[in-house]
C-alpha cells in the first residue's frame, strides 16, 4: 500500500507514527514534513510584494512555495492509495484539491479541536474522511472519532521519582504555578519545563526558548513517577501526555474531566483536579501505580491506530522494532 503522510512540525509525534509505519513490509510510506520547506525572500522588494499579495490578492508566496515543494515530492511517485494530511489549515485549498487528484483516498487527522482552529471546519468537505479526538467535533461535524496514541513502545527501565510536565507559555502557566507551589509544600520533587520565546525568570520552572524533541522528553518521563496534563481551554479530547502516562506506566494528574469515561481510568493512577483550584494529595503521589491490562493498552498503540486509519495490520512474523525516536 502506497501511503503519504504530510505534516508540519508535530513535536515528534507524527514522526513516531511514521517510524512505526516503516516497520510494515506492505506499507510504502512517503513522509513530507512541510516545516523543512523554508522560503527565503530574495530582496526587500520580494518581501514588499508578498505583503501586497497577502493583503490585496489573498495570496502568500510562502504558502505557494510550500505547495510547489509538496507537488515536487509527490510527483516522484505514482498515485497514492492514501494521503494523510495533518493540520490541513496550514495548506492552500488548491493544494488540497491537487492532493485529492493524486490519491485514491484523502484523509486528515485534526491535531487540535475546531474551537482552537476554526479554519478546519470549512476544510472537512475536501476529505474522504476526517478523524478527530474531540468528541464534540465528532458529534457536531460528523467526523470519525479516534484518540491520540502511545507514541513509543520502548520499555522504560527506571521507575523514576517526581512529577514532570512540559508545555508552552499560555493561560496554563498560572495553573502550573499553583500546582508547583503545592508540590513544594508537600516536599515532592518536580521538573516543569515551559517554552517561551522571550524567557522570564522563574524559581519554580525551567524556562526554555526552543522546542524539546520527543526523544529528550522521554528521558524526562523515564526519570519521573507522575506526569501532569493541563488541557487547553475548550479542549475535551485527551492529549498525548495522557497516552505517554498510559504507555510508560506513570501516574497522571490532569484537569481533563472526560478522562473518567475511558476504560483505562483508575483513580489510583489518575487524579482529576480542578483547573482553578487544584488540590494535590500526598497519598496519590506516593501510592503505587496499578497495572493496566495489555488488552486495554493495546487499543491505544500506534499499531491499533494504523489498523484503524490505514486498514493494515502488522504481520505477526515480522519482529522488527523501532527503538529510536
Amino acid at each position: 500500500m502506497r501511503i503519504t503522510v504530510i505534516s508540519p512540525f508535530s513535536f515528534g509525534y507524527i514522526d513516531a507514527l511514521v517510524k512505526k509505519l516503516d516497520e510494515y513490509p506492505e506499507a510504502d510510506t512517503l513522509y513530507i514534513e512541510t516545516n523543512n520547506f523554508k522560503y527565503c525572500y530574495n530582496s526587500f522588494y520580494d518581501r514588499l510584494n508578498n505583503f501586497y499579495l497577502k493583503n490585496v490578492l489573498n495570496r502568500n508566496l510562502k504558502d505557494e512555495f510550500v505547495s510547489k515543494e509538496i507537488k515536487k515530492e509527490c510527483k516522484k511517485y505514482p498515485t497514492q492509495d492514501i494521503i494523510l494530511v495533518i493540520r490541513p489549515d496550514k495548506l492552500e485549498t488548491d493544494m488540497l484539491d491537487w492532493l485529492k487528484s493524486h490519491t485514491n483516498k484523502l484523509i486528515s487527522f485534526y491535531f487540535d479541536g475546531n474551537t482552537s482552529i476554526p479554519e478546519q471546519i470549512n476544510l472537512i468537505p475536501f476529505f474522504d474522511k476526517v478523524y478527530s479526538y474531540e468528541k464534540m467535533d465528532v458529534e457536531k461535524y460528523g467526523l470519525d472519532f479516534i484518540t491520540n496514541f502511545i507514541p513509543c513502545d520502548i520499555k522504560l527501565k527506571k521507575s523514576g521519582n517526581g512529577l514532570f510536565n512540559i508545555s508552552s507559555y499560555d493561560k496554563r502557566f498560572f495553573i502550573l504555578e499553583k500546582i508547583a507551589k503545592q508540590l513544594k509544600e508537600l516536599n515532592f520533587p518536580f521538573h516543569i519545563i515551559v517554552r517561551k520565546e522571550k524567557p522570564v525568570h522563574s524559581e519554580l520552572f525551567h524556562i526554555v526558548e526552543d522546542y524539546i524533541s520527543l526523544k529528550e522528553v522521554i528521558k524526562f518521563i523515564e526519570k519521573s513517577s507522575v506526569l501532569l496534563d493541563i488541557h487547553k481551554e475548550n479542549q475535551q479530547g485527551l492529549s498525548f501526555r495522557v497516552f505517554e502516562a498510559l504507555g510508560y506506566e506513570k501516574k497522571l494528574i490532569t484537569t481533563n474531566k472526560d478522562i473518567v469515561n475511558y476504560d483505562f481510568y483508575n483513580p489510583q493512577n489518575i487524579l482529576v483536579i480542578d483547573g482553578e483550584q487544584p488540590v494535590i494529595t500526598k497519598d496519590f503521589l506516593e501510592t503505587a501505580y496499578v497495572q493496566v491490562s495489555k488488552e486495554i493498552k493495546k487499543k491505544y498503540t500506534r499499531e491499533f491506530w494504523i489498523k484503524r486509519v490505514f486498514g493494515i495490520s502488522k504481520n505477526p512474523d515480522h519482529h522488527k522494532v523501532s527503538m529510536d525516536l
